[in-house]
């Protein structure tokens, strides 16, 4: 075990020191490696000196919200849940905008929120003011009447603070739970989602649906109980298809997105897309509210939080791109110090460009650059494996940053 951990901290000292041409070099290595057994993943190239820091201008507000997406769902320890209660009840008390908790199934990733709703419903109670939202709904996955009233229950135990993010699915295990033919929707998920989503609104609002009966012929649908909020608020997840930011615009949802496998430019692209596609549709372009899922800690030190992060984050990126091997990721045909170098190099790039990582001075320069992106809200993922008391002094440190930005743009 110390060599292994003595070895690893060698990959993590050489990685650090690679150049852009060395890393180049070992990435045509490896690819030559594995070419005869298929694709395989990208190992992160170098994303050059950090940019200078930058500090809040006058004016820039954001949003800030809390988001819950654990990478282990099998452990057997008691109290798995005790982290989401306690930073609900912070976030809560400090006035974050939302808390946010997944749909997963049948994997250690996200293991731990196979039916949002039933969380949901356990935050409804403990919590008085927070937005609860589901990040995200897929769905494909259930009958459109009973997203209705799971929802509609927790948006009463609430007192109307509920709203839902849909996603079309992506993980074909995961469609054995959809309703039908399960090969059928998994390749239609998309329009099936807008579909769903559209019916779901309709039932939201009190009309009567009607649906097929168990004979064929049509059966009056209206769902009980009646929900608090006249409109269920939704988002619409996406991580990368153009085509659906703009589809978000046009029904007037707000949408959920991410940095991983997006470049900046590509993400204000998107984003400008939804927004011309909601005043297309009639709808007022600036009142979406685009949402940024990050990984997030934030400490007194620099380099404290660095070390801090570093072994929880890279093994939640492994955990991540193990559960990818289903969809020919190729990260089973990396060695062990292969992995570790590329996962050292995903951190780097995390640390530095891509995650809510540092101090809340350090922060401003990170939050700035999301809003030049046209983002308005920050949905921060913080368990990610750092010791759930470290997760909670860090949200002190978190709720300092949201108190500079003051967020004002509220729900849309």
């Amino acid at each position: 075990m110390a060599e292994a951990t003595a070895s690893r901290d060698e990959l993590q000292r050489r990685l650090a020191t690679l150049t852009p041409q060395q890393r180049a070099a070992f990435e045509r290595r490896r690819r030559e490696r594995a070419a005869a057994a298929g694709p395989v993943p990208a190992v992160p190239q170098a994303s050059g000196p950090a940019a200078p820091r930058r500090r809040r201008r006058p004016g820039s507000t954001m949003d800030f919200s809390v988001f819950f997406f654990s990478g282990d769902g099998s452990s057997v320890e008691e109290n798995r849940y005790d982290l989401l209660l306690e930073c609900a009840r912070i976030a809560d008390r400090e006035g974050f905008a939302g808390i946010w908790v997944p749909e997963r199934h049948f994997v250690d990733f996200g293991g731990l929120y196979p039916n949002p709703s039933v969380i949901a419903a356990a935050l409804a109670v403990a919590t008085e003011r927070i937005q609860i939202r589901a990040g995200s709904v897929a769905l494909p996955l259930h009958h459109p009447a009973r997203i209705a009233e799971e929802w509609s229950v927790v948006d009463n135990l609430s007192h109307g603070r509920v709203a839902i993010s849909a996603a079309s699915g992506w993980h074909p295990d995961d469609f054995v739970l959809a309703p039908g033919d399960g090969a059928q929707v998994y390749q239609d998920r998309k329009n099936v989602m807008f579909s769903r989503l559209e019916t779901v609104q309709r039932l939201w609002a009190g009309e009567t649906v009607e649906m097929p009966g168990i004979t064929g012929t049509p059966t009056a649908v209206r769902t009980l109980p009646r929900p608090i909020q006249p409109r269920l608020p939704v988002w619409v997840s996406s991580q990368g298809s153009i085509d659906t930011f703009v589809q978000a615009g046009r029904v007037g949802a707000n949408l959920l997105t991410g940095l991983v496998a997006q470049q900046p430019e590509q993400v204000k692209a998107k984003i400008a897309a939804y927004r011309q596609a909601r005043a297309d549709a009639g709808h007022d372009p600036d009142a979406g509210v685009v949402t940024a899922m990050v990984h997030t800690f934030l400490g007194s030190d620099l380099d404290e939080v660095r070390e801090i992060v570093r072994r929880p984050l890279i093994d939640y990126l492994g955990t991540f791109l193990r559960q990818q091997d289903s969809t020919g990721s190729g990260y089973a045909l990396l060695s062990e110090a292969e992995r570790e170098v590329m996962l050292s190099a995903t951190f780097d790039r995390y640390f530095d460009h891509l995650a809510l990582l540092g101090t809340p001075d350090t922060g401003e320069s990170f939050v700035e650059d999301l809003i030049d992106l046209d983002i308005d809200e920050v949905a921060c993922l913080v368990d990610f494996g750092v010791a759930p008391d470290l997760v909670i002094e860090g949200l002190t440190h978190l709720t300092e940053l949201k108190n500079r930005y003051q967020g004002t743009r509220g729900v849309a």
